[in-house]
C-alpha cells in the first residue's frame, strides 16, 4: 500500500532490494464486468485477501517504494501472481 493506495508487487525480492525499486500494478474497484471483457485485469474478487478490486496489469509501473513508504499488507495467492505475469508476458511478446 502506498498511502491509500494499492497495487501489486511483481517484481522479485531480489530486484526490489538491489535497485530500491518495485514494479507494481496498481489495483482499483472496478467491476466485475469489466474484469471479464478485457484481458489485463485480474479480479481479486473470491480469492481470500483483504483487498479487493482488480490488478491493473496494463499499467506496470516502478516505484521507489523507500520514498513512497509502501508497506506490504498482504500476499497474493500464486494463482493470482501467475495470472498477472501471464498477462505482462503477453504485454511484451511480439507477434
Amino acid at each position: 500500500m502506498i498511502g491509500k493506495h494499492f497495487c501489486l508487487v511483481v517484481s522479485p525480492k531480489s530486484f526490489n532490494a538491489r535497485f530500491k525499486l518495485a514494479m507494481v500494478c496498481p489495483i482499483s474497484g472496478g467491476s466485475a464486468e469489466v474484469v471479464r471483457n478485457t484481458g489485463f485485469l485480474i479480479s481479486l474478487m473470491g480469492c481470500g485477501l483483504r483487498t479487493d478490486g482488480s490488478v491493473h496489469v496494463h499499467q506496470l509501473k516502478s516505484l521507489d517504494w523507500g520514498a513512497r513508504k509502501a508497506t506490504l499488507i498482504e500476499k497474493a495467492p500464486s494463482m493470482i501472481m501467475q495470472e498477472v505475469l501471464d498477462c505482462l508476458v503477453a504485454v511484451f511478446e511480439d507477434d
